[in-house]
Parts: structure tokens; C-alpha cells; sequence
């Protein structure tokens, strides 16, 4: 059955969103790290038999599966018990929150990034940020020590989703205990990175560890909660009486098998590869006159301070946009409540999973610094142009980082056919091997 064949026939108005959002995805290189490709095994579980049962029913395997996969996922983190019932990052927010703090609670947070994950007057607490200084543009443990003495937050949150280096999370995990506060990190970005190895790893320092299985996973759409056993009842219970049902059996399912796929050689050398390509980035857009806040990498983030682009970090991001590149503006908050940076975001994740290459990755941050330095239609061509010649045959999720076994059986499922128009000069986009996921 070749799915889109039949939607052509069938909605002409939903096959066209198909086919535009296609070459969007093939025609563009993404450096947003949500945007990272499903792996192709999770597709395919995605959209079998397991859409029709929810594990909530009691005549379905839910419930085992629920057990499977939360059973993997603390095998692979080594964490000592996991919640895997949230379907957002904002869900597993907001059940962390109730299971942790009281209302009015001093809550300590980098980037006040989990504050706007509380949307009602239950959840309302006094939040205090901390920030990198902004001399360094790194972050200076020592001050925020001397704040946490003072602040003496029930939670502190570590949420590094604008901080492109490493984190102590041993410092972080003692700061938090001797001072009588939880350690909270949210590793959405870099999950995958950690399970690795190739980043540092919050367990068994924080408390409570909460991530999303898409994009740096590469798996289903949904969040995970891992805590430290004792924890483990409160976090349940505010799941539960949150209204978390859980997840249906298709998305637990591909959860489950992604653990088990993410234990392979070939997904440890795509986290190496995320890490080798960032720099790479970085060095291109250096070399192009572009200043990169904390001056360098060490994970998948580059992040360029938009003072040294010819336009603000949102200008950059939405005109970056009409030559195929996405990326995300963001401001870079301070431990200075007056000095914070606008700022344009880059990771290495999605491009990585199509196969570009350090040398290619270089050569788009050089060309993407050339043209947020100068936006002229002369450097805007170029990039573009070297956008397309990238994209014009890579899949969306290179074979490279597949595993045998997998690769055999779903052979071509990210390939694709572009036909060349000799009447107009012009490529046609071809769909429909898209979507042939199974073998014949």
C-alpha cells in the first residue's frame, strides 16, 4: 500500500500539505534540535496494529508495555525508577512541580526556563533566576553557591537548553543537598548525548531528571520523568491525579524499542558525529566573523550573539528561513538581571541524522555567518545555493546510523526520487517511495 497515492486520490487538500511539507523537510537543513528526524523503526511501530489499543483499556497489553519501557529507560539512563505517562516536556514539568514544591515555594532556575511551564494559580511560585556571568559567558559556580545560601530555593533547576558547554552536575548536586533544596535537571537537548557517554550525565547527582524523546532521541513524541526511588511515589501520584492516563500502546511501544536501538555502536557514533559536526559549525561561522556566546562548543549548540550579526537574532532566524536553514532566535539570560544577549541558535542534531559532513557543515557556517553578517541577495544566493546542492540527495535519516538489522528490513524507506524537468529546467519531487516502510 503506498499511502500517499491513495491520499492523492482520496484529499487532494491534504496531499498537497503532504507534498509542501515534504520538500520543506528535503529542501532545507534544520539546526533545530526538535526537528530531528524519528528514527525510521519507531515510524513504522508508529503506524501498525498498535494504533488501535490504548494501555489504559484493560484488555491490552498496556500495562506490560508501560512496565517494558519504563523498565529500559532506567536501564539506559541508570536511573532508579521512571514515569513515562507525560506526552509533552510541559506535562512532566508541571507533574514535577506538584509532586515537589508548594505553592509559594522558592524555586531557583537557569534561565527561568521552568517558569513558563507553570499555567495555573496552583502552580505559582517565586522564582529566582541564575544565569552565566556576563563577563565569561559561562556559568560561575562559586556565585551561585554564595545565591543559594541566601535564595534557599526548594528546587534548584538546571534546564541548559542555551548553554553550549558542559555541566557540573556533581558541584550542582552538592550545592542543591547542603543548602536543603532538590536538584532538577531537564536534559530535553542533550539526552541522547548522555546516554552516549559523550556528555556528562546528571545521575546520580539530581533528584529528578525529566527529557524529551523526540528530537535528540530520535524517537515517539512524548517526555520521560526519572527520579531517585524515594521520589518515586510522589511523582506517580502527581502524574495520576494530573490526569495523566498514559501514553497509547504504539507510542510506548517505539519508546521501547528506541532504548533498545539507542544501545547500538551506530547510535554512539552519531552522538560522536553530533559533537565532531558542532565544531565544525563553529569554527565556520568563526572563521565568517561571527561571535559565538561562551566563545566555543562542547555539546550540540552553537549559539551566535546577534551583536555581531547585521540584524536581531529573530530578523537573522526568519531571513536564515528563506534560504532553507532553520534555526531559533533566543536571549541568553545573566546572572546580571540588566545584561542579557539576543541570540541565534544552531544544533548539529538534524543535520547529523541526514549524513552532512564535518567539511559541509563547515562550509555552511561560513556561508550562514557571510550572510547574517551581510544580508545582500548575492550572499543570500550562495547560501541557498549550497542548501540545495546539501539537500538534493540526502535522506532524512542516513542509513549511516542505522543498525543491520533494521537496515535490511526497512531498506529505502527514507529515500527518495528527484526527477529532473528538461522542459523547465526544474526538479520535480517525487513522494511516493517515502512512505514504503515495509519490505515488499
Amino acid at each position: 500500500m503506498n499511502l500517499l497515492n491513495i491520499i492523492q486520490g482520496f484529499d487532494s487538500e491534504l496531499y498537497d500539505f503532504y507534498e509542501k511539507e515534504l520538500e520543506r523537510q528535503y529542501y532545507s537543513v534544520s539546526f533545530i534540535p526538535d526537528e530531528n528526524s524519528i528514527s525510521p523503526l519507531c515510524s513504522a511501530i508508529m503506524g501498525n496494529v498498535l494504533v488501535n489499543t490504548q494501555h489504559s483499556t484493560p484488555y491490552s497489553n498496556g500495562n506490560f508495555i508501560e512496565k517494558l519501557t519504563a523498565r529500559r529507560v532506567c536501564e539506559l539512563f541508570n536511573a532508579e525508577h521512571a514515569n513515562v505517562k507525560s506526552i509533552t516536556i510541559e506535562v512532566a514539568s508541571r507533574v514535577v512541580f506538584s509532586a515537589l514544591a508548594a505553592r509559594g515555594d522558592t524555586v531557583m532556575s537557569l534561565d527561568m526556563r521552568k517558569k513558563e511551564h507553570c499555567n495555573s494559580e496552583s502552580l505559582a511560585y517565586h522564582f529566582v533566576n541564575f544565569g552565566v556571568d556576563p563577563k565569561t559567558q559561562h556559568l560561575d559556580y562559586d556565585a551561585l553557591e554564595a545565591s543559594v545560601k541566601t535564595t534557599r530555593p526548594k528546587l534548584l533547576v538546571v534546564s541548559p537548553i542555551n548553554y553550549p558547554q558542559p555541566i557540573d552536575y556533581e558541584r550542582f548536586g552538592r550545592i542543591a543537598h547542603e543548602n536543603g533544596a532538590l536538584l532538577w535537571c531537564d536534559i530535553s537537548q542533550i539526552a541522547g548525548l548522555v546516554t552516549a557517554g559523550v556528555m556528562a550525565t546528571p545521575l546520580p547527582h539530581a533528584d529528578v531528571v525529566t527529557f524529551t524523546t523526540q528530537g535528540a532521541l530520535q524517537g515517539p513524541h512524548c517526555s520521560i520523568i526519572v527520579c531517585k526511588k524515594s521520589l518515586s511515589s510522589a511523582i506517580d501520584r502527581a502524574a495520576v491525579s494530573s490526569g495523566q492516563g498514559g501514553l497509547g500502546s504504539s507510542e510506548l511501544t517505539a519508546l521501547a524499542v528506541r532504548m533498545q536501538e539507542m544501545q547500538s555502536q551506530e547510535y554512539k557514533q552519531y552522538c560522536q558525529a553530533v559533537l565532531t559536526n558542532a565544531r565544525s559549525l563553529s569554527k565556520g561561522l568563526s572563521d565568517s566573523g561571527m561571535r559565538l556566546i561562551g566563545g566555543d562548543t562542547n555539546s550540540h549548540f552553537v549559539i551566535v550573539d546577534a551583536q555581531s550579526c547585521g540584524m536581531s537574532g529573530r530578523g537573522a532566524m526568519e531571513s536564515l528561513a528563506d534560504c532553507g536553514i532553520f534555526a531559533r532566535s533566543c536571549h541568553i539570560y545573566t546572572a546580571d538581571p540588566d545584561v542579557k544577549f539576543d541570540a541565534v541558535r544552531f544544533s548539529s542534531m538534524p543535520a547529523t541524522t541526514r549524513g552532512i559532513n564535518t567539511d559541509d557543515m563547515y562550509r555552511l557556517g561560513v556561508l550562514i555567518g557571510k550572510f547574517l553578517a551581510s544580508p545582500t541577495p548575492e550572499n543570500e544566493k550562495k547560501l541557498h545555493g549550497l542548501v540545495r546542492d546539501l539537500t538534493l540527495m540526502l535522506p532524512l535519516f542516513n542509513e549511516r546510523w542505522l543498525q543491520e538489522t533494521v537496515k535490511g528490513n526497512l531498506g529505502g524507506s527514507y529515500s527518495y526520487i528527484v526527477k529532473s524537468d528538461s522542459s523547465t529546467g526544474s526538479d520535480q519531487f517525487r513522494i511516493p517511495s517515502l512512505f514504503r516502510k515495509v519490505r515488499k
